[in-house]
């Protein structure tokens, strides 16, 4: 089959998006994850960061009310590098002015997890894998209990 230059052109134009998509979100930088409670129930507000132990680069997002987050580094690229991180998650809840019934933010996260010296929470991103990052709190509950 003979192609003319509009069908060449085009082919070559699928080509490289294709090329430059793989190579600026592929499989290894993803990042995304689910932020959760140890009985399974997401964190519904908020943010979380990654801190490498390596060289110390952070990658961040907010956090959606299923609890998902996707990384973003300090460029606004979404997507980090494997290696093991330090986890934070923070939340700030504004509720003074807002009757109880009209609170949206789910179950409060302690504020042990905003603070890297504290959280002690890790997480470890593996180079080929497009699982998603699972990272779990212990709940009040939980801490109470032990």
């Amino acid at each position: 089959m003979k192609f003319g230059y509009a069908q060449t052109a085009i082919l070559w134009s699928f080509a490289i998006i294709g090329l430059l998509g793989n190579g600026c979100g592929g499989s290894s930088n993803s990042a995304h994850g689910v932020l959760q409670f140890s009985d399974g129930e997401p964190v519904q507000s908020g943010s979380i960061e990654f801190r490498s132990l390596a060289d110390g680069s952070r990658y961040a997002s907010r956090i959606a009310v299923d609890g998902t987050f996707e990384l973003i580094n300090a460029r606004g690229y979404v997507g980090c590098p494997p290696g093991i991180y330090e986890v934070v998650g923070v939340q700030i809840v504004l509720t003074e002015d807002q009757a109880a019934a009209d609170h949206t933010h789910g179950r409060t996260v302690s504020r042990h997890y905003a603070d890297y010296f504290t959280s002690g929470l890790r997480a470890t991103k593996s180079k080929d894998t497009q699982s998603p990052l699972l990272i779990t709190l212990e709940s009040s509950n939980d801490r109470s209990a032990s």
